[in-house]
């Protein structure tokens, strides 16, 4: 990616669950690692590049680095940066890329889009929120593919979950609220992959009435229905994602929290005292439903798991990644797979960099032909470190 490499370094980090032949023929491999730096998203574009954007703390401005390997993964270079912290992007079935974020160059606290036409080199900024009363944070992008984009976020202060679409014109964008309920916020957004020109299915997870809410449209976001509603046991959500699989199928992950309670008995001056101790447990739960959303089945959790910001990803296989990181301590990059459709899963990536005290997962994504890229950031001696993982196609 930039300035100070550590490949040799994380070369030879400690690869804790080996991944067996089953996903691959091959393990993962760290293939890029910018310092200093904080890994945020990754995806592939429809050209067959995997396209990332890292923080860039080597200034005391906001910039995003932005690099791109065009040859699955292998090497990397930096091609592009963003004036302002850019958490998010989605690539459109015309090589457009748009990255979101809530901090500029000069303006922290409410929502920014960036689009770039040349893949990563350039960008221009724009506000998706003019005109509005409020404020509107950003905390997801998908491109879909009617030549439209969808924005996912929170109304500050509103209690409000937003859903906004733009709707791309030799003219600009023109912005439009398709979705607008009472909730904590909405956190990911996903398309479902189509035909050019046919209407988008959207795909929403966030929090909703204290409850893990899956919100579904089937028309370029005309009209909603809630589609899955999940108490987790954590009132404001937390990190959740969603992704499409094949045929009719979804995947969702979000935090879990799980309570026991041991219950003790002890004679206390001739009287039988009864006492409740009660643990709670946090992890990650992996939902699947076959039918659009109409029934979900548990699939997969993980205690101590915490997903991260972009986590869930479905490939040209049908294999389903998920990513984040063992909260155990210390902190400890995660990555489970499922090769069956969600019946049975594994840890395939447990990954502690050499001399780091934590590492993340962040973001999961695929190309067509399988190859995976798992982007994040490790701390080595108080200085971040974004990691780029790649699991060759099998």
């Amino acid at each position: 990616m930039k300035k100070t490499n550590l490949i040799l370094t994380l070369g030879a980090a400690l690869l804790l669950a080996p991944i067996t032949a089953t996903f691959a023929e091959s393990t993962w491999e760290t293939v890029d690692a910018a310092t200093p730096a904080a890994g945020r998203d990754i995806v592939a574009d429809p050209d067959g590049n995997f396209i990332s954007l890292a923080l860039d703390y080597t200034t005391t401005s906001a910039i995003t680095d932005v690099s791109r390997s065009s040859d699955h993964g292998v090497t990397w270079q930096t091609v592009g940066s963003i004036g302002g912290y850019a958490l998010d992007l989605s690539a459109a079935p015309d090589g457009a890329l748009f990255a979101v974020g809530n901090r500029s160059l000069t303006v922290s606290g409410r929502a920014f889009v960036w689009q770039s036409l040349d893949h990563g080199a350039t960008w221009t900024e724009m506000n998706p929120w003019a005109g509005q009363t409020g404020t509107f944070l950003c905390l997801d992008v998908a491109a879909g593919n009617s030549s439209s984009i969808y924005l996912c976020g929170y109304l500050l202060g509103g209690g409000k979950w937003i859903v906004r679409k733009g709707d791309r014109t030799t003219g600009g964008i023109t912005w439009t609220t398709v979705d607008n309920i009472a909730g904590t916020q909405a956190e990911s957004i996903c398309v479902r992959p189509a035909a050019v020109g046919q209407p988008d299915e959207i795909l929403v997870s966030g929090s909703a009435s204290g409850l893990w809410t899956i919100r579904r449209s089937a028309n370029g976001g005309a009209t909603w229905a809630t589609v899955a509603s999940y108490s987790t046991g954590i009132a404001n959500g937390g990190y959740s994602g969603v992704a499409t699989g094949p045929a009719e199928s979804i995947y969702a992950v979000g935090r879990l929290a799980t309570t026991t309670y041991v219950t003790n008995q002890t004679v206390i001056k001739k009287k039988v005292v009864t006492t409740v101790t009660p643990t709670t447990v946090y992890g990650w739960l992996v939902r699947k439903s076959s039918n659009n959303g109409a029934t979900w089945a548990n699939v997969d959790s993980f205690s101590n798991g915490s997903p991260g910001n972009a986590p869930i990803a479905v490939d040209a296989f049908g294999r389903v990644f998920v990513a984040g990181w063992n909260s155990a301590s210390p902190n400890t990059w995660l990555v489970r797979g499922s090769t069956d459709g969600g019946a049975t899963w594994m840890t395939t990536d447990l990954f502690l960099p050499t001399g780091a005290t934590s590492a993340q997962a962040w973001s999961v994504t695929s190309d067509a032909l399988g190859n995976v890229a798992v982007l994040g950031e490790a701390t080595i001696s108080g200085v971040k470190v974004a990691p780029i993982r790649r699991l060759a196609a099998p």
